[in-house]
């Protein structure tokens, strides 16, 4: 299955999910990552709290109804498909911050392997140089 994204705000949320639940915990670390500094990213900053909430949640039931998954996460392929949907919505400049916004959220917890792979795939895909990080 694949699915597709009306809008750069809704891929952005959707690689939070693929973040969140590449290690098989929506810790409260990440929760607080969301909410303390996600939500002020340039594609959720117009948002209020309570429209950055609903369109969490509202991503997570679209790939969660549309896309193979365990019921706690998304299987590789799907997350694939999350990955390639989001590269077709956003510009560059959203890639890298949707690349440095998955960074951080991963590393509020401690990053492990699942989510470095996640950060692998999005990187590469996304065409992403480490030296364009550093900007």
């Amino acid at each position: 299955m694949d699915i597709q994204f009306d809008r750069p705000a809704e891929a952005m949320a959707a690689i939070t999910w693929i973040i969140c639940g590449a290690d098989d915990i929506g810790s409260e670390e990440e929760h607080n990552y969301l909410h303390r500094h996600v939500s002020k990213l340039g594609e959720f900053e117009d948002m209020s709290p309570n429209e950055f909430t609903s369109l969490l949640g509202a991503t997570r039931t679209k790939l969660f109804a549309n896309l193979a998954n365990d019921g706690v996460c998304l299987t590789p392929p799907a997350i694939d498909s999350v990955i390639s949907s989001a590269k077709m919505i956003l510009n560059d400049s959203q890639k890298v911050e949707a690349y440095k916004m998955a960074l951080g959220l991963a590393k509020t917890d401690g990053l492990v392997k699942a989510e470095q792979e996640v950060l692998n795939k999005l990187r590469s895909r996304f065409s992403i140089s480490f030296e364009s990080l550093d900007s």
